[in-house]
């Protein structure tokens, strides 16, 4: 099966200023992930605050990183949601801008059953045509994609891989088992390196938005001391809820504003102290 990437695909953060997208800061930080050799960029995912950002901004942000990214590497744009035509309507969206690839989360609180999820990605592949992505991420949707459901939909044309973030390593295990030329990427930094060890083709990284050529050494090197010095970086970016860590983080750093969009807040100052030893 073809891949849209191998390695680190950063899921980027969306820079705000003053209540709009900054997209001079975008550009910067696309540039900074290119140069430290990630594999791909993730846009409008869970880090990129995708639930509050307007359809038309969406178009807008995929159009500029076309054109910044230039064909240098995978551009993924999230299009996760649970209304299926809206859903289809992002992803021609993105295709038409020229995205490489989309994610699709499971449906978030009308959920489904097992075999509805097969027949809503079914329905989203058949509609876009296009490399999707499919995404499990338990946490934040309120629903599991079960191994064997992973199976039934790695066999749907146009379905090019999963985001695991189930936190379950037991569960990436069996994914990676039971569909063995199945591209499965790991959707979290802590369990990268042992779901490298069972076959996972990459990693879908919030880490990599402040270390980029860390979490890249960690991929190609497979190195356990690096990865071992990371480890509290990667606990700490989900001290409370993501991406209001990376973002601060990304403050300190002279790369961003500290802002988000409501309901999400800058990090509460009793975080700061855990924050500040990594800048």
């Amino acid at each position: 099966m073809k891949k849209v990437f191998n390695g680190v695909c950063t899921a980027l953060v969306t820079p705000m200023r003053k209540g709009q997208i900054d997209f001079r800061a975008t550009g910067r930080l696309i540039e900074r992930q290119i140069e430290a050799g990630v594999g791909s960029i993730l846009l409008l995912g869970t880090t990129g605050e995708s639930a509050t950002v307007s359809e038309q901004e969406r178009s807008v942000i995929v159009s500029f990183a076309v054109d910044v990214i230039a064909g240098r590497v995978p551009l993924i744009i999230g299009i996760g949601g649970n209304n299926l035509d809206t859903i289809i309507r992002y992803g021609q969206s993105a295709k038409r801008g020229g995205a490489d690839a989309v994610l699709v989360t499971a449906p978030y609180y009308n959920k489904t059953t097992q075999d509805g999820l097969v027949k809503y990605f079914e329905a989203i592949a058949r509609a876009l045509k296009m490399p999707i992505i499919a995404y499990n991420v338990p946490g934040r949707v309120g629903m599991n994609i079960e191994p064997e459901t992973v199976a039934r939909i790695a066999q749907i044309k146009w379905i090019h891989g999963i985001k695991e973030s189930s936190g379950n390593i037991t569960q990436i295990q069996e994914v990676i088992r039971r569909c063995p030329r199945f591209p499965v990427y790991c959707g979290d930094d802590a369990l990268a390196l042992a779901s490298y060890t069972m076959g996972a083709m990459g990693v879908v990284s919030v880490a990599s938005n402040t270390h980029p050529t860390d979490v890249v050494e960690i991929w190609r090197k497979k190195k356990r001391d690096k990865f071992l010095q990371m480890l509290p970086l990667f606990d700490v970016l989900f001290c409370t809820v993501n991406p209001i860590p990376i973002k601060y983080l990304l403050w300190k750093k002279g790369l961003i504003a500290n802002e988000l969009r409501l309901p999400l807040v800058p990090l509460p100052e009793k975080y700061h102290s855990l924050l500040d030893e990594f800048v």
